[in-house]
């Protein structure tokens, strides 16, 4: 081999593997049925964290895989399974019950993903979906408003989950500032039931604007014509003006407008306790006396807050 040069090539250079960023676990909880137990203890009602446990156990029990190797389709089957010969009111509440679940694991991370964000919540042939807003209309339809009044009177009702009834039945006598440009209002709801409702600061903010020099007795929202009350046929008169200029679903209703609240606060991690506290469901589950009347939590709380903007 002599007089033959060697050709000598200098190994590359391999870029270091890049760094994966892990986020902080919050919770003590090692299984998923620790993490049950954990989630329901911060429920308030004793019936609800036994109904709430047996819906989640009974997912879990379907899930052999576990939940944090489980993929979104194992968890779409789990929840079919145990969906399945239920009435569509028991099986809707087992869904919403399971999103809640793995929204909260999510949050403390215990689950890498929310999978519960991209299941669609069905009743019968008719899914949930079909008849939620995005967030993305609902901020059309608040920028499509064509007062300010009614332009606020849209976040009051996103923001609060209220029914139009609840919304023309609104005087200056319901709402109380709170620390933090907070306010909550007081709301008459079915069966002349009342609920603490929270809304968020900018909001708040938006709502106190309106007030100027109204007595207590005023209505939150006037007509302009003799500042008398506005009517929920009036109410939903101007949501459908609003919604053909922003080019949104042409059915939209004050009722699509609550829905949309419950969908997106769940989606964004309220809990289920929360969603039906704020929304005054019959079947809610009441906390402590002092937490009812001055709330600290709320679903509103949880929404997008770009809507506002």
């Amino acid at each position: 081999m002599a007089g033959k040069k060697l050709k000598v090539v200098a190994a590359r250079k391999t870029a270091p593997a890049p760094r994966i960023e892990v986020a902080p676990i919050a919770t003590r909880a090692t299984t998923d049925h620790q993490l049950l137990d954990t989630w329901v203890a911060e429920m308030g009602s004793p019936a609800t964290r036994t109904n709430f446990k047996r819906t989640v156990t009974l997912f879990l029990d379907a899930l052999p895989m576990g939940l944090r190797a489980a993929k979104l389709e194992d968890v779409r089957e789990a929840i079919e399974t145990i969906s399945t010969g239920r009435a569509d009111s028991t099986a809707k509440q087992y869904a919403l019950r399971v999103k809640s679940f793995i929204g909260f694991a999510h949050r403390l991370g215990y689950l890498q993903f929310n999978a519960g964000a991209a299941i669609k919540v069905k009743v019968g042939r008719r899914s949930v979906a079909k008849r939620s807003p995005s967030e993305m209309e609902i901020g059309l339809l608040v920028r499509a408003a064509s007062s300010k009044r009614d332009r606020i009177l849209l976040q009051v009702a996103y923001a609060g989950g209220l029914r139009v009834s609840e919304i023309v039945g609104l005087t200056w006598a319901d709402v109380i500032e709170r620390d933090g440009d907070q306010v909550q209002l007081s709301v008459t709801g079915k069966g002349g039931h009342t609920r603490d409702v929270l809304l968020p600061d900018v909001v708040s903010r938006n709502l106190m604007t309106l007030r100027d020099d109204a007595d207590n007795d005023a209505p939150l929202f006037k007509s302009r014509k003799g500042g008398k009350p506005l009517t929920t046929r009036a109410v939903n008169h101007m949501i459908k003006a609003a919604a053909a200029r922003a080019e949104v679903n042409p059915d939209i209703s004050a009722h699509w407008i609550r829905h949309g609240h419950a969908s997106h606060a769940l989606d964004r991690g309220a809990t289920l306790a929360d969603v039906k506290e704020t929304l005054g469901h019959a079947n809610v589950a009441t906390t402590s006396t002092y937490l009812h009347s001055r709330p600290d939590r709320s679903s509103g709380l949880k929404l997008d807050a770009g809507v506002w903007l």
